[in-house]
């Protein structure tokens, strides 16, 4: 009887190793099962959780709109004011010096 010193024919004759080749064969098989027994309950947990809101009060576009709005507010304020300070040094008080300054006089020439 000859015997054949080769590998795999030693491998062959393990079951251990049948075992092992067997797995490294089914893995790619079962690892697909097993991812989408994971994502099948993942999206059963999603579905059945309340999707949370915010919190509650002003949103970033109404804060925003109301800062424009003050600050609109406060230059029509510095502008009114302005134009009353200016409106102020124009005007110049009546003088006393000429009694005739302002009247209007009746003259027929």
């Amino acid at each position: 009887m000859s015997v054949d010193p080769s590998l795999p024919v030693v491998i062959a004759q393990m079951g251990h190793a049948e075992r092992v080749v067997h797995e490294a064969q089914a893995h790619p098989e079962m690892a697909q099962a097993a991812a989408q027994q994971a994502a099948a309950q993942a999206l059963q947990h999603d579905r059945s959780q309340v999707q949370k809101t915010g919190e509650s009060g002003k949103s970033e576009g109404v804060d925003e709109r109301e800062r424009n709005r003050q600050r609109r507010r406060a230059l029509l304020l510095a502008r009114r004011k302005a134009h009353a300070a200016a409106e102020e040094k124009d005007e110049t008080p009546d003088s006393d010096d000429d009694p005739w300054s302002g009247n209007i006089l009746n003259i027929k020439v």
